[in-house]
């Protein structure tokens, strides 16, 4: 019983999150660089196109560890929260996105991104959508296609357990 308590206990600390510190603000980007413990995403060619005020698609590129080029993600229209899980590049690679419901009341909609490292394991991060601008779709007078700003939007996955909703 006491083992039992010891090794849970000890468990628990190794998963603890690491501490943010002034000279470490973002923990993913100091230390060792090891693909076990965070990867970087990067986001490309944003685009989200919105009719009366409802998210009609979701598309962008990323580049990761396992893709060096750039891969298409796409998330088509959706009622409610969360999305669709989508397999990136027409389902040939281990990443998968999902429209989330955003933390921000005014934003469209946050994004979780999963990169499936191994059986039921892998690393995944909730963000905001990359900052962008909307202009007139072409559809009518609330149909709007909303561009990434920045050219490049980073979103650093962490460590996780199994994923919900993981077939």
């Amino acid at each position: 019983m006491q083992f039992i308590t010891a090794a849970t206990l000890f468990a628990v600390a190794l998963a603890a999150p690491t501490p943010q510190t002034a000279d470490c603000p973002n923990p993913a980007h100091c230390g060792e660089t090891s693909p076990t413990v965070y990867e970087n995403i990067n986001i490309t060619g944003f685009s989200l196109r919105k009719n009366n005020g409802a998210v009609e698609s979701i598309s962008f590129k990323l580049t990761g560890d396992e893709a060096q080029e750039p891969i298409q993600c796409s998330i088509p229209k959706f009622t409610t929260f969360p999305s669709e899980m989508v397999t990136c590049d027409d389902g040939k690679s281990n990443y998968r996105v999902v429209a989330i419901k955003p933390k921000d009341a005014t934003a469209d909609a946050d994004l979780a991104i999963y990169h499936q490292t191994g059986q039921a394991s892998g690393l995944w991060q909730e963000a905001p959508l990359p900052a962008n601008y909307c202009h007139a779709g072409g559809n009518g007078p609330d149909d709007f296609i909303c561009a990434q700003i920045p050219d490049v939007y980073t979103v650093v996955l962490t460590p996780s357990g199994p994923f919900e909703g993981q077939n």
